[in-house]
């Protein structure tokens, strides 16, 4: 228990310094980082899905699970938006990538050997990628906020989701109804983190 402490710790810093470098002194558009990394060690996914990296925050801490469960694999889609210079401008977008950067430049490198990136439109990506699945273990959406982005990313991973799947999902609040149809066609429940739009799903 202590050293996997002492290990999250230091990746943790790790990410943090990567952070700073580019002008940003706290950065999660994931709201629940380390949640992801306990779901990760809990559920020890074999397949791990995720729509929308940036900087890697939300990535980083599911591989840091898949490393400590020493199995399992993270297949994550983005489509990056550059930044025109090192440091993020006034005006620029918060989830931006620096010049110079790619999708996922906060990510410690020991740590994607288990990580499958794929940049692209999650239309044109996901129905690909889940082709070559067995299942969806672990599903993370942080993408477009947009209803029919989230409508259509649920649809389409639902005939991958089985008995122990849980699914993660921010902002959910552009198209609440997704969510809700999406519980309804496994029997189960979103539950909402406090007030916020981050909603969880267990498929029972």
């Amino acid at each position: 228990m202590f050293s996997e402490i002492t290990d999250l710790v230091s990746a943790e810093r790790s990410i943090h310094r990567a952070l700073q470098r580019t002008g940003r002194t706290y950065y999660a558009q994931f709201p629940a980082p380390l949640e992801l990394y306990l779901i990760s060690r809990m559920q020890r996914p074999c397949h791990a899905v995720e729509s929308g990296v940036s900087s890697g925050l939300s990535s980083a801490h599911i591989l840091m699970g898949l490393e400590r469960n020493a199995r399992g694999r993270l297949h994550s889609i983005d489509l990056p938006q550059y930044q025109k210079a090192a440091k993020r401008a006034r005006g620029e977008l918060s989830w931006s990538v620096p010049r110079g950067k790619d999708s996922g430049w906060a990510i410690p490198s020991r740590l994607k050997a288990r990580w499958d990136l794929r940049k692209g439109r999650s239309e044109d990506v996901l129905p690909r990628l889940i082709n070559r699945l067995p299942s969806i273990d672990l599903y993370c959406h942080d993408s477009p906020w947009t209803p029919e982005h989230l409508a259509f990313e649920f649809e389409t991973i639902r005939p991958k989701l089985r008995s122990g799947s849980i699914v993660v999902a921010d902002n959910t609040g552009v198209n609440p109804e997704a969510a809700r149809a999406l519980a309804r066609a496994f029997g189960t429940k979103v539950w909402h983190r406090g007030t916020s739009s981050l909603i969880g799903m267990y498929i029972p």
